[in-house]
């Protein structure tokens, strides 16, 4: 894996935080369609793959918001890059932190 990516998708025009939620879980949809490893957090979601495969799930994600009914959002995204490299997983920042979390085996991180 030579890529994570954490988006923050945050619907602008949303009137309540029923709605909001609405439109994230449609964005998180689309992260899941995407095949692509992902960890949901309260503020972002982290996405791990190849650049191309991580670049096509942020557009992925705002098209998603947009067919969602959101009409201005912002996405806060950061990107880890290795070209050509590995970039540490979700697994191996977190883990240790989740022991009972399905997401997580409990495997040891070389």
């Amino acid at each position: 894996m030579e890529c994570a990516i954490a988006i923050h998708y945050l619907p602008l025009d949303a009137h309540d935080d029923k709605r909001v939620c609405e439109i994230v879980d449609q964005v998180i949809a689309a992260i899941d369609a995407s095949g692509l490893d992902y960890y949901v957090g309260p503020f972002e979601t982290t996405v791990e793959g190849d650049f191309e495969s991580c670049m096509r799930v942020l557009k992925d994600c705002i098209e998603a918001g947009e067919a969602a009914g959101c009409t201005e959002m912002e996405s806060h995204v950061r990107i880890c890059w290795r070209p050509g490299g590995r970039v540490m997983s979700t697994e191996e920042k977190i883990g240790k932190y989740h022991p009972t979390d399905s997401e997580f085996n409990s495997r040891e991180i070389a």
